[in-house]
C-alpha cells in the first residue's frame, strides 16, 4: 500500500471522497477503515459527539499509520479540538464555522474542515485558509447552489455532506464540488454485519463514479 497524500485536504481532493464512519464496535470501525484505505479512500472522519469515540480515533490512527488520514468530526469548540488532536486526529471537521477552532487548529498545525451553509460562511472559511469546506446539510441545498456560487468564489473547495448517495453524486461533482462527504451509503451494512465486502464494493462503486468525472 502506498503512503498517504501529504495532507488531509489533498487526500480528500484526490479521492474526491471523505468517508464518515460511526458505530459502537471499535474493531469493526477499524476493519472498515482499513478496507476503505486499501481501496483508495485515504481520508476518514470519526464524529466525536460521544467522548468514547476519541479512543477509536487513537486506535485507528495507530493502526493505519501513514497509509491514511484519520480525522475527528463534530468538533464544535476549542476543547473538542484539543481532545481530538491529543487523541491523534490528523485533521478536524466541524458542523459549523468556529473562528476560535480555526485559530487553534492553525496554532497546532492541524488542518480544519469547517462546516458552512451560506456564501458568507464559505467565503470566510476559505479566506481563513480552509482548503476544503463542508457544505452541511447538503440536503438543504442543491447542486445549482454550488454552480451559482463558484463564479464569484472560484477558490472555494466545497464538499457537500449529508445524505449524499451514488444516485446524486454526479450532479454535485458536475456542479463543481471538489469532494463529497459520505457516510452510510459508503459503508452499507458492514458495521452491522461484519461483512466488509459490502464496504469494499461500495468503495469501488463510489471511486468509479468520481473517476468518471475527473
Amino acid at each position: 500500500m502506498t503512503e498517504r497524500p501529504s495532507s488531509a485536504a489533498q487526500a480528500i481532493r484526490d479521492a474526491r471522497l471523505l468517508a464518515i464512519l460511526r458505530g459502537p464496535d471499535v474493531e469493526r470501525l477499524a476493519d472498515v477503515a482499513e478496507v476503505l484505505v486499501s481501496e483508495g479512500i485515504r481520508a476518514l472522519e470519526f464524529p466525536i459527539a460521544r467522548p468514547e469515540v476519541l479512543s477509536v480515533v487513537t486506535k485507528i490512527a495507530n493502526r493505519l499509520g501513514d497509509t491514511g488520514w484519520v480525522g475527528a468530526g463534530t468538533v464544535r469548540n476549542v476543547a473538542d479540538a484539543q481532545r481530538a488532536i491529543d487523541a491523534g486526529a490528523g485533521f478536524l471537521v466541524a458542523p459549523s464555522m468556529s473562528m476560535p477552532v480555526v485559530e487553534y487548529a492553525r496554532e497546532r498545525g492541524i488542518e480544519f474542515v469547517p462546516g458552512v451553509f451560506t456564501p458568507s460562511e464559505i467565503d470566510a472559511a476559505t479566506q481563513a485558509g480552509a482548503e476544503v469546506v463542508k457544505l452541511f446539510p447538503a440536503s438543504s441545498h442543491s447542486p445549482r447552489f454550488i454552480r451559482q456560487l463558484l463564479p464569484p468564489l472560484p477558490d472555494a473547495g466545497i464538499m457537500p455532506t449529508g445524505t449524499i448517495t451514488r444516485e446524486d453524486a454526479r450532479a454535485w461533482l458536475d456542479a463543481g464540488a471538489v469532494a463529497l462527504g459520505v457516510g452510510s451509503d459508503l459503508v452499507g451494512d458492514s458495521m452491522r454485519t461484519g461483512d466488509y465486502n459490502a464496504a469494499r464494493t461500495a468503495a469501488r462503486e463510489w471511486l468509479t463514479i468520481v473517476a468518471d468525472l475527473t
